[in-house]
């Protein structure tokens, strides 16, 4: 047990003689005491001074002096003055107060210090999108779906992301017309196209895709169709082998809205054509002499029998039609088939608190008017769906709280049946799927929040901190 230095059991003499000290102390002390000559002779120094005062004759202080004394100690009057704070000072109570509001406050600076540590440490870290441009796809094709807009369509693209095997490309030969065609107006196809997608039938039947591979060759699959009138639509989706690869139920979606192209040119059949053994007026959107696309639709019911889409060269892009179709003769089973969205129409848009994420969410982007929404929540997480179409293109918005992987600010992806293009804005990742052109994708960007990094402030991860440890947004 090495020896403590003078320095340090100096202060504590007095009190040894007096018999105040712990035991601990004393002992330490003490072995001091036992090797130290100089500390002893101090120690025998007070001692003899206290004998001295003890044997002075009783002489007592006089009252009033003691009175005074013990008013200015206060509650420190019955201590030794060896033991009282400070260096040399009388305790006071000012002193004391001071004292205290300085305890006080320097607790209550480390407890504030600690915890804006501890928020900045389990502030969320923010989710990472590793594969953008497929969740794009995939949000693309389940919106074609559930806003039965091109269903069959967007059922067949939602397999193909998700790995349904639908076998070697095929060749597509695009249906001919030989009946002749007779020019209409904007407002007139866009009647005839409307009156098909508000069409409330109930029927059975098998429709047929084609998706352009952009090699010239189709990938193809066939989509098992069952509506009831006012309920639905159950949609099976089947693989090369022909077994069931996705089903799907699809709740009644209302009516959507239709606006023809003004730079479009239109034309339609002027007598009727053979689709599955029933008659339909052809209708032919062109832009200069290319055409863009064409549908079929049933002359006697308003049903949309075939159609065909068209790239800038004048190739079918993407096909569909019934193959098989029995009217008034179905029955949904809506058990065995999950939801794939739940999209709310944009008439619900006009409740309050809808738009989330997103400061504001457009009624028309690009000149395309609002048909559809979503939006959701996972833990901290926030994503807004919009999807915007008028009967002849479709785009799909999504706003999602995130960053994308390996500090990327953009991606684009430019498929033969939509385009993609990603970027970072702030804390979110913006996404636009489209099937149109480069042009319409730059106008729809323009109508977004623009590009920036992802760049946390301190007072936003302590925000974020403080309202996680809370549970106060």
């Amino acid at each position: 047990m090495a020896k403590a230095p003078c320095s340090r059991v100096h202060d504590h003499l007095s009190a040894y003689v007096d018999g105040t000290l712990t035991p601990k102390r004393w002992e330490q002390i003490s072995y001091h005491l036992a090797g130290c000559d100089d500390c002893r002779q101090e120690v025998a120094a007070i001692s003899a001074l206290c004998s001295t005062l003890s044997s002075s004759g009783g002489r007592a202080t006089p009252e009033s002096l003691a009175a005074r004394l013990e008013s200015i100690a206060g509650e420190h009057s019955s201590a030794p003055l060896y033991m009282a704070s400070g260096s040399g000072e009388l305790p006071s109570l000012r002193r004391k107060r001071v004292r205290r509001a300085t305890q006080g406050g320097a607790v209550l600076l480390a407890a504030m210090v600690s915890a804006v540590v501890l928020a900045v440490l389990v502030a969320p870290s923010p989710l990472v999108i590793t594969d953008p441009v497929k969740d794009a796809r995939e949000l693309y094709a389940r919106s074609l779906t559930a806003i039965s807009v091109n269903e069959a369509v967007g059922a067949m693209l939602l397999a193909n992301d998700r790995g349904a095997d639908f076998g070697a490309s095929e060749t597509y030969e695009p249906r001919h017309s030989e009946t002749e065609s007779i020019p209409i107006s904007a407002g007139q196809a866009a009647d005839l196209l409307r009156q098909a997608a508000e069409a409330d039938l109930t029927l059975t039947g098998t429709q047929q895709v084609w998706a352009s591979d952009g090699a010239g060759y189709y990938r193809t699959a066939h989509v098992g169709t069952t509506k009831v009138a006012g309920e639905g639509a159950n949609l099976e989706v089947y693989d090369a082998r022909g077994d069931l690869f996705s089903s799907s139920f699809l709740p009644e979606f209302g009516a959507r809205a239709f606006t023809a192209p003004s730079e479009w040119s239109y034309q339609r059949s002027a007598t009727s054509e053979q689709i599955v053994g029933r008659g339909a007026v052809r209708v032919q959107a062109s832009s200069g002499s290319a055409p863009v696309a064409r549908w079929w639709i049933d002359a006697d019911t308003g049903l949309l029998l075939w159609a065909e889409r068209y790239d800038g060269l004048g190739r079918v892009n993407v096909a569909f039609g019934y193959k098989q179709l029995f009217l008034d003769a179905a029955t949904l089973d809506v058990e065995g088939a999950p939801q794939l969205i739940a999209l709310y129409p944009a008439s619900s848009s006009e409740e309050a608190g809808w738009c989330v994420g997103l400061e504001h969410c457009p009624q028309l982007l690009a000149g395309l008017p609002l048909v559809a929404y979503a939006s959701s929540g996972k833990g901290d997480a926030l994503q807004m769906n919009l999807v915007y179409s008028d009967g002849f293109t479709t785009a799909v918005v999504d706003w999602s709280d995130g960053v994308l992987a390996g500090a990327e600010t953009s991606r684009t992806d430019r498929g033969t049946d939509m385009s993609v293009a990603v970027w970072q804005s702030g804390d979110a990742v913006i996404s636009v799927a489209c099937d149109c052109s480069q042009q319409l994708m730059l106008e729809l960007k323009e109508g977004l929040p623009a590009e920036r990094p992802y760049r946390p402030s301190i007072v936003v991860k302590i925000r974020e901190g403080l309202s996680r440890l809370t549970g106060i947004r």
